[in-house]
């Protein structure tokens, strides 16, 4: 589907759209606030720690060209995704922009990214990178002594950003940026009801969650709420409704093709999505434990929880969205939904779902992809 000129002509989509797109110079366009960037690698990266630090947290987005560093660094087992984002950390495109680099253990293969990081600036003189920091929070098992350990590594994340700034973070500002994340959460939440109202592309989702990514938080959350409030006259799209799972998505390119093939994605549990806006962070004396209670219990994602969490939690996705269809769609070697789905379609019933494998960055069979879904359109239609 053609962007619409509802979207078009309003300038804070234009403005979020922009920065999503070109996130070289969104860096060097943040950067003009002062404050040094870091660089988030993982879903579960303690924002709000790196705002009351005084410092500009920058979502880090994969490099969507040649790959040569990849191809020379990573074993064939790194899918596109991981290839992308290790591409964007070494190739040297953000050389002078980034100062600090956060990954977390959302994925075994961010872990193993450090890994590689570590040995390529312990072997190679002249190899420069971000100074780094590693959040090793536990999410798949949610108890107590699980929680009580998560606590103490959001400690010792909050002591290294005071040991960069040189300087105390005390409560009252974590507290401060807390209320400044939990405002833009609410923000993102009406871009949400809106989706399920199929007044908002998934394409166009990603433009406003993403570019919302490279704003200072107060004039991201100033955008969005203008983009819902603009979006509230939008008109229904008229497309099939689904819910989308699988391999992250950091550009718009797939939720296009499903839209020209007459698919709106309407929800999603990708960071770039539902998943971002999801829960509040609550306050208590002791923010640390709240903080790190928050990003234990978020939406479990395939990575790093059970089966059996995923059982419930993607129907209730599926029941709450309205949604009329399920996609899943799976990068090469980024395939574990493939183990979430058979317990998910014993409660799905007979919805319709599309699963898609196997596949690559630059998608190699456009095409026939389209084709796929739009045969799948036509058999939502027949179905409702």
């Amino acid at each position: 589907m053609a962007e619409r000129t509802c979207a078009l002509g309003c300038s804070a989509y234009s403005a979020l759209k922009a920065r999503f797109e070109s996130p070289v110079a969104a860096v060097a366009e943040l950067r003009k606030n002062g404050k040094k960037t870091v660089w988030m690698f993982g879903d579960e990266t303690p924002e709000e720690l790196i705002i009351a630090a005084g410092l500009q947290p920058v979502r880090l987005l994969g490099y969507y060209g040649e790959r040569p560093n990849a191809d020379k660094y990573l074993e064939l087992s790194f899918g596109a995704l991981w290839r992308g984002s290790f591409e964007a950390i070494v190739n040297g495109s953000y050389d002078g922009l980034i100062d600090y680099l956060v990954m977390e253990n959302s994925s075994d293969l961010i872990q193993k990214i450090s890994y590689y990081l570590e040995a390529m600036l312990r072997l190679e003189e002249d190899r420069v990178l971000p100074t780094m920091a590693f959040v090793d929070y536990a999410t798949a098992t949610k108890n107590f002594r699980v929680q009580q350990r998560n606590v103490m590594v959001t400690e010792k994340f909050l002591n290294t950003l005071r040991s960069w700034t040189g300087k105390e973070i005390s409560n009252d500002e974590i507290y401060a940026a807390i209320d400044l994340c939990n405002e833009h959460r609410l923000a993102l939440r009406r871009i949400t009801a809106l989706r399920r109202q199929n007044k908002i592309l998934g394409s166009e989702a990603m433009n406003i969650i993403g570019g919302s990514f490279f704003f200072e938080k107060q004039e991201a959350t100033a955008l969005v709420n203008a983009v819902a409030d603009a979006a509230e006259s939008w008109e229904d799209t008229g497309l099939v409704t689904a819910v989308y799972t699988g391999s992250a998505q950091e550009t718009t390119e797939l939720y296009t093709l499903i839209e020209e093939s007459g698919i709106n994605i309407i929800a999603d549990d990708r960071l770039i999505g539902d998943r971002y806006s999801e829960g509040l962070v609550r306050k208590s004396p002791k923010p640390t434990t709240d903080i790190a209670y928050y990003y234990h219990m978020r939406f479990p994602s395939s990575e790093r929880s059970y089966v059996a969490e995923r059982a419930v939690c993607m129907p209730k996705l599926i029941e709450d969205s309205k949604a009329q269809s399920y996609i899943i769609f799976m990068n090469h070697n980024d395939e574990s939904y493939i183990w979430d789905y058979p317990r998910q379609r014993d409660v799905l019933g007979g919805l319709p779902t599309l699963m898609i494998e196997d596949q690559y960055y630059p998608l190699r069979n456009v095409s026939e992809l389209k084709d796929k879904f739009a045969s799948f359109a036509e058999k939502v239609k027949g179905a409702n």
